[in-house]
């Protein structure tokens, strides 16, 4: 959807254990945030599951730092009580809109009492501490870039990650698969860890909306841990 269909989509009514956000709340309290801090939208997406009852939405940023990775923030609302309000800060490569998300600075909030303020205080703190946590993110791209990553190891790496750790689907293994022997981008046609960490996110883009965030979380902190960087 775009932002104005995205609107559109009823709210439903609060209860008195059941306190709903309305997704524009969400998008205009992040953008409220970004222009305090002169940060200006280069992207903005949204992405919803059963007519716009569920909801992820990140926005990018450019940061002068770095031509080829951004700052994103990025959420995750729904209407439907299917899963919790959610909001994290994390990087997008530009070329290919892939995410690199950390749990560093993650809100995670079920419906109930209190949480709009509590939403608004953390989207604050999130965006008052994104350009750190972007520098970090620097310098684990950099780290991966260079960091050798053979096919075989790539081969087990993704093997490890789906029998062992359970962080990929089968569907999305075949697009690694497919990445790894032809890559879509020329910019990850080396054999390196950050081809592969692009590989496995560009695989990720059609995450449903109740996993996107936790599944690129639980796979950057596979790397962090598996690689040591």
């Amino acid at each position: 959807m775009n932002k104005q269909e995205l609107y559109l989509v009823p709210v439903p009514h609060a209860t008195d254990t059941y306190a709903p956000v309305s997704h524009k709340n969400v998008v205009e309290a992040v953008y409220e945030q970004l222009d305090r801090h002169n940060l200006k939208v280069e992207n903005e997406t949204f992405n919803t599951a059963r007519y716009g009852q569920q909801l992820i939405g990140y926005m990018d940023i450019k940061h002068p730092d770095s031509n080829t990775l951004g700052m994103r923030f990025a959420f995750r609302n729904s209407y439907d009580k299917s899963m919790s309000l959610a909001t994290v800060a994390g990087s997008s490569v530009f070329i290919c809109e892939n995410g690199m998300i950390s749990g560093e600075l993650q809100f995670i909030r079920k419906h109930t009492g209190s949480i709009v303020q509590e939403m608004n205080d953390r989207i604050i703190s999130s965006i008052n501490e994104l350009d750190s946590h972007f520098q970090r993110m620097l310098q684990y791209s950099e780290s991966m870039q260079n960091r050798g990553l053979t096919l075989s190891q790539a081969s087990r790496t993704l093997g490890e990650m789906f029998v062992e750790e359970n962080l990929i689907l089968p569907t999305q293994m075949n697009i690694v698969k497919q990445e790894l022997l032809h890559p879509t981008y020329k910019d990850f046609e080396d054999e390196s860890l950050w081809s592969f960490y692009n590989h496995v996110t560009y695989s990720f883009k059609n995450s449903h909306p109740i996993t996107y965030l936790q599944q690129h979380k639980n796979f950057h902190e596979f790397i962090v841990d598996e690689f040591s960087l």
